[in-house]
């Protein structure tokens, strides 16, 4: 038996495709511009870069907060809301420390599946959470995977929060030893650049030990090259 399957032009698959990668490009993308503003780097002039850290707070926060304090260093922690609910003594130790902190929403979902009354709640409800613990209001935001909708843009807008996403990382969210870690950040850093990493884990399931140990190699490392580590509020300024 043959079927008579009606043949899909190739002009069409052709725009689908490419509607397709245009949605990606401007949802996934890190330096995408197309919904809206985006700070994925900061002044290059100044031979500068930025530590910033997502998913806290976590039981590793405070042996990164040790590592940056030895080392003089003054980082971004862009916290979920849940997690700061859990642990509000360390939310309120990173703000102790004179470290910035941002909103990385409440529960860690993807922008691009949640309705826009969700992406405004998880928002606005891990602004809540972070003042509370706090005292602090977050200016300055970090999407879940860096994924931004024009929802996402609309809320942010409407809470005042700048959205932020990084020029270099050592994807530790992945299974890699320390080494690993600093290697990645190491080999694209360059002067301007926002560096993520990850205090956190926002599944619960693994530990960022690696993360801490990697930290004084990237600062080493940096700071060999001639590059010094300034507050992501300073790096972005002007």
């Amino acid at each position: 038996m043959t079927l008579n399957l009606p043949t899909i032009p190739l002009a069409f698959i052709c725009a689908a495709s490419g509607a397709w990668g245009a949605v990606y490009y401007a949802t996934y993308a890190v330096r995408s511009q197309l919904l809206g503003r985006t700070r994925w780097r900061g002044r290059a002039e100044t031979n500068a870069v930025a530590l910033t850290f997502d998913d806290g707070p976590s039981d590793q926060t405070p042996e990164v907060l040790d590592v940056l304090a030895r080392h003089d260093v003054r980082a971004a922690f862009f916290m979920i809301g849940r997690e700061v609910e859990r642990r509000p003594d360390l939310a309120r130790e990173v703000a102790a420390r004179g470290h910035e902190i941002g909103n990385h929403s409440y529960s860690h979902p993807i922008y691009l599946y949640c309705r826009a009354h969700r992406t405004r709640w998880e928002l606005e409800r891990a602004q809540r959470a972070i003042f509370a613990a706090t005292g602090i209001l977050p200016k300055v935001a970090r999407p879940p995977c860096g994924v931004r909708t024009p929802a996402y843009f609309r809320a942010a807008r409407e809470l005042g929060l700048e959205t932020i996403q990084w020029t270099v990382t050592g994807f530790d969210w992945k299974k890699r030893d320390a080494a690993e870690i600093a290697r990645a950040v190491l080999h694209r850093l360059e002067p301007g650049a926002i560096i993520l990493l990850h205090d956190g884990d926002s599944s619960g399931k693994s530990d960022r030990r690696a993360t801490v140990a990697a930290l004084p190699i990237i600062i080493e490392g940096a700071r060999s090259r001639g590059l010094s580590f300034v507050s992501l509020d300073e790096l972005l300024a002007g």
